[in-house]
This record gives C-alpha cells, structure tokens and sequence, in this order.
C-alpha cells in the first residue's frame, strides 16, 4: 500500500500490526507441521515448535493459546492449501480413463507425499482427548465438503448420480492415505504406480462404465468337415 507523502493515517499502524500478525502466526503453524511431519506428535512441543519459528514460547502462546490451538491452525492451512491445489490445478472438467488417472495422480502428489503425515499425527495423536477428538472430526467434515463440491462439478458428466461420484472420490480418498502409509514400509516407486494404476482403474470403471470390448465376427452354423473324413460331409443315409 501506497500513503501519500505528509498524510498520516490511523490506521496505517493497525494494518501492519495485522500483518506482522500473520506473519508470525504463519511461520508458526510451517513450523509446526515440519515438526509433526518429522518427529511426530508427542515429541513436538511448544518450545520445540518456538525454537523451530525463532520465536519466544511467549510469542507463540500469545497467537496459540494451547498446543491444541496450534493444530487446530495446522489443519486450517493443510485444508486451504489442498483446496486451492485441487482448484487451481485441476479446474477443467474429467474426461476419460486419462482424466481419471490424473486425477488419481494428483490426489496422490497431495495426500501420498511426507507434507501431509503432519495431519495423521494430529489425527492420531489426539484421538484419545474427547474434546479435541470432536474438533477434528467437525473441521475434516468441513473441509471433505469444500473439497467436494468442485469434484461433483467435474464429474457431472460422467456415468452415476451425484451420489456414486461423492462415494468414489472418498474411496479414492481412503485408498490413497492409506497407501501413503506404506511409505513407512520403504516400498519402491513401482509399488506405488502399480497401485495407482489399479486404483485409477476402477474409479473409472465405476465412474464410467466398462471399457468397450471388441467386435466379435457373427457366429457361422455352417457344419465344417470333420478333421478325420474327406470329401464333403452330407446328412444322407451313405454316411450312416
């Protein structure tokens, strides 16, 4: 923002305070889903996640409150992030098994990659807090939403109701979190592209029927000789 050269302005000072704000607070929630990511859940702390931001503990405490405010911040800028990706990045409609299968692939390239294990940790790590437990459940209910909407806009075309196309997208969903996990298991890159592969397979199979099958030649009922006899094979008493 530009301000004219001997005018003075309240509010100048509040929107830089505001901006200094969110500066702060971003560099918080990046370091703590860094922490997350590698270290996991127990083992990151607010001081950790200070020390990790350059910041004061007091500093953090004064934009989070509690740990549990922090996640919840992480989960907001891991569900902004993951809807503007799937906005900006796939806004033309699917069309065929290509579309589905790039579709798989870059679903796979948010949710399959090491940058999204800070959201597991969050997710496991606090299923036993009742309270928090609840939140977590609201925001990724919330979030599923606003992912999904622009997912029904791209498949409308395609095979199914509105309802078999929410179905698909969330098993895809399922079927690629749970595949990130076998990262864990030290799998190679061709496991993971045999399983992509299948898994593109059979969104498209259900989101766009079975592929057409070739052509078969009309059945003929003309009797063909039989291997062992020569000449023609006639229906007469000679042959009898």
């Amino acid at each position: 923002m530009y301000v004219t050269w001997g005018m003075k302005t309240a509010s100048s000072p509040k929107r830089s305070q505001i901006a200094r704000t969110a500066e702060t607070q971003a560099v918080l929630i990046s370091a703590a889903a860094r922490l997350l990511a590698t270290v996991g859940f127990a083992k990151t702390t607010t001081q950790m996640i200070a020390a990790e931001a350059g910041v004061t503990t007091g500093a953090l405490h004064h934009h989070f409150p509690t740990k549990d405010d922090l996640m919840m911040a992480v989960l907001d800028q891991s569900s902004i992030t993951i809807e503007e990706k799937l906005r900006v990045e796939n806004a033309g409609p699917i069309s065929g098994k290509a579309g589905i299968r790039e579709m798989v692939d870059h679903l796979w390239q948010i949710y399959g990659q090491p940058e999204y294990w800070a959201v597991w940790e969050i997710i496991i790590g606090t299923r036993t807090d009742p309270e928090v437990h609840r939140r977590i459940i609201e925001h990724r209910s919330q979030s599923m939403a606003n992912i999904v909407l622009p997912w029904l806009e791209r498949v409308e075309t395609l095979n199914g109701s509105a309802g078999q196309s929410l179905d698909i997208f969330e098993f895809m969903l399922i079927a690629i979190r749970g595949l990130s996990l076998e990262r864990f298991m030290d799998k190679d890159a061709a496991y993971f592209e045999r399983n992509l592969a299948m898994l593109a397979d059979f969104a498209s199979f259900h989101l766009q029927g079975p592929a057409p099958q070739p052509a078969v030649p009309p059945h003929t009922n003309k009797k063909r000789p039989h291997p062992h006899t020569t000449g023609n094979f006639e229906d007469n008493d000679d042959n009898h």
